[in-house]
């Protein structure tokens, strides 16, 4: 077991920061343009006289207290529910028989080199939970430190880092949802397996 590679889940959800970071510019360009009307590239940096002040106002009155509740109840939530997934994944997934034949069969089929650790999935998804418990608690303080400064970059900035917990909280359910599969998987094919054993015992 010691030869098995160990693969970095960190190095596979390099993406978050890019793409955040293009759907934050995106979200700026759609911003400016609604506050006021750009003719040029110029136009998005040097905004007219009173463009912060609407945008500020805005951000402060509608999305700065939402935003920093929101994220901070989403973040107590996660991090009192990691725990528990993971325990639950570990026990009902991880820890099965046909879990590890297959895992045992895939190792000998594709080499130590080349495959995962016995744990490397449950590992991902506890990385991605913590870094989505992380990003919603980072920006949920950014909307009372940051956000009470009442410039643009300050405002984009909160923005960028909601859109990055958003991003990790996706990635969070879309990993929860796959190992859920992967679970009821290993039930359905045990529940089938039973009911055969139960017939062939029968008869």
């Amino acid at each position: 077991m010691s030869s098995v590679r160990r693969f970095p889940s960190s190095m596979k959800e390099r993406w978050v920061i890019p793409v955040s970071l293009f759907i934050t510019v995106l979200l700026y360009v759609a911003i400016v343009m609604v506050v006021s009307e750009p003719k040029t590239l110029a136009d998005f940096i040097w905004l007219p006289a009173g463009s912060t002040k609407v945008i500020y106002d805005f951000y402060a009155s509608n999305l700065r207290g939402s935003m920093f509740t929101g994220f901070l109840a989403l973040g107590g939530f996660l991090m009192s529910a990691k725990t528990f997934i993971i325990v639950n994944m570990k026990k009902e997934v991880y820890d099965s028989d046909k879990y590890k034949r297959d895992w045992l069969d895939g190792l000998k089929l594709n080499g130590a080199d080349k495959y995962k650790t016995l744990f490397s999935p449950l590992r991902r998804l506890s990385n991605i939970i913590f870094y989505t418990i992380a990003s919603c608690f980072v920006a949920s303080i950014s909307q009372l430190t940051l956000g009470l400064f009442k410039s643009i970059p300050t405002i984009i900035i909160c923005f960028f880092l909601v859109v990055v917990a958003v991003s990790f909280l996706m990635l969070s359910l879309f990993l929860i949802k796959k190992n859920l599969a992967i679970m009821f998987a290993h039930l359905d094919e045990a529940s089938v397996e039973k009911l055969e054993q139960d017939r062939k015992g029968t008869l």
